[in-house]
C-alpha cells in the first residue's frame, strides 16, 4: 500500500490546516506525506483545484485524482479542524490498519469508533481483524468525515455518485457524509459493505494512561447515572446538580475519542468559529503546548487573543 494524508481545507483556513498539519508532525512523527486539497497555490503539497471551492466534493475528487496520479492507493482523509490530541500509535496508524484495509478490501476505516460511550452500529469482526466494527449497510454514519483511511479508488467513486445527487454549492463536506446510499445501486453496492469502524481501546499509544482515563470516565458516568436517578425521585435540592450531571454527561458523549489518532469528536471549528466545546475541553487537559499552539491560530485565523489556561 502506498499512503498519504490528505488535509481538506480552503485558503480562508489555510493556517488552521497547517496547524493541523504541525499537530501531526508532534503526536505521529513518522507520518505519510502530508497534502492539501483546496488551496488555490499548487505545489509539492498543494494539490489546487479549479472551479467553486465551496463544491467540496469536486474539490476533493480532483485531490484524489492528483493523490493517484502520484501513485497513492489510500490516503487519511482529515478535515482541517481535526487534529490529534495525544499521542498516536504509529505501529496501528502506518502498518495495522493499512493491512487490514487490504485484508477486507476496505472502503473507509473510520478512526472515531465504537465503544467509550459510542454504540455499535454492525458486526463486530475477531481478533486478527483487531475487533473492527463492519457498519451496517443501514447506518447513516458509515462514511463519516471524521479522520478516516479510504481506499482512493472506493472514494472516487462515491464522490462521482453524490456530485449526480447534489449541485454547486450542496455538494458540501455534510451531505458527503449524510448521504443515504442506495444499496440497490451496482456502482457502489461493494462499496457499502466494506465500510469499518475501529474500536480506539485496541490502538493506545500509551495504553495503561489512556485506559485509566476511560475507566475513570466510566466510573464517572455510572455515579452520574445513580445520582440523577435520585435526583428524579427526590427532586427538590438534587434539581440543579442533577442538570450539572446531565450537562457532564453530554459533555462527555460529544468530546475526545481516544485510539490511534486521539480526536475532538466535534473539531475545533463550529460554523466558522471556535468551537466552544473544544476550549472547555481544552482547559481541562494538561498539554501546554496544544494550549499555546491553539492560543495563537486562533489568533491569526479567527482574531481571537483569548489564552486558553486550566481551570485546575
Amino acid at each position: 500500500m502506498n499512503a498519504a494524508i490528505l488535509i481538506s481545507t480552503f485558503d480562508r483556513y489555510e493556517k488552521l490546516a497547517r496547524w493541523t498539519a504541525a499537530q501531526v508532525e508532534r503526536q505521529w512523527p513518522q507520518h505519510p506525506p502530508v497534502f492539501y486539497s483546496g488551496l488555490t497555490k499548487q505545489g509539492e503539497q498543494c494539490l489546487g483545484y479549479s472551479g467553486d471551492s465551496k463544491d467540496w466534493m469536486s474539490v476533493t475528487l480532483h485531490a484524489v485524482e492528483q493523490l493517484q496520479q502520484r501513485g497513492f492507493t489510500h490516503a487519511y482523509l482529515i478535515l482541517d479542524d481535526h487534529p490529534p490530541v495525544g499521542p498516536c500509535h504509529e505501529e496501528a496508524l502506518n502498518e495495522v490498519l493499512p493491512g487490514l484495509a487490504l485484508k477486507l478490501h476496505a472502503t473507509y476505516i473510520g478512526l472515531l469508533g465504537y465503544g467509550q460511550h459510542r454504540g455499535l452500529e454492525g458486526k463486530i469482526l475477531g481478533r486478527k481483524c483487531f475487533f473492527l466494527e463492519q457498519s451496517s449497510i443501514d447506518y447513516r454514519w458509515k462514511f463519516s468525515l471524521h479522520p478516516g483511511l479510504w481506499n482512493l479508488k472506493a472514494l472516487h467513486t462515491l464522490l462521482l455518485q453524490r456530485m449526480t445527487a447534489f449541485e454547486g454549492e450542496l455538494r458540501t463536506a455534510w451531505n458527503f457524509e449524510q448521504h443515504e446510499d442506495d444499496p440497490h445501486d451496482p456502482k457502489t453496492t461493494f462499496l457499502i459493505q466494506r465500510s469499518y469502524r475501529i474500536n480506539g481501546t485496541r490502538f493506545l499509544k500509551k495504553k495503561w494512561q489512556m485506559g485509566g482515563a476511560i475507566l475513570c470516565e466510566s466510573v464517572e458516568r455510572f455515579i452520574a447515572d445513580v445520582m440523577l436517578f435520585k435526583a428524579k425521585l427526590t427532586g427538590g435540592s438534587m434539581a440543579n446538580y442533577a442538570r450539572y450531571l446531565a450537562q457532564k454527561k453530554l459533555f462527555w458523549r460529544y468530546s475526545h475519542y481516544l485510539g490511534p489518532y486521539p480526536l475532538f469528536w466535534s473539531g475545533v471549528m463550529q460554523q466558522g468559529k471556535p468551537n466552544q466545546d473544544w476550549e472547555r475541553w481544552l482547559q481541562r487537559s494538561s498539554d501546554r503546548e496544544l494550549k499555546a499552539s491553539w492560543a495563537s491560530v486562533k489568533e491569526e485565523v479567527f482574531g481571537c487573543a483569548e489564552e486558553v489556561t486550566s481551570n485546575g
